[in-house]
């Protein structure tokens, strides 16, 4: 049990440096999609 947690706890702090360390480039790509859309815009049927 102990294990599990230690290795949850991990796996979200890598997530939250990551997160972290990206915020520029994700905020920056947000920013492109809400300008432009998406590449499959005019190809969805749905």
């Amino acid at each position: 049990m102990l294990e599990q947690r230690l290795a949850e706890y991990l796996r979200e702090s890598f997530r939250q440096s990551w997160v972290k360390e990206n915020r520029e480039a994700i905020d920056a790509y947000n920013r492109r999609i809400e300008r432009n859309g998406v590449f499959s815009d005019g190809l969805r049927t749905f």
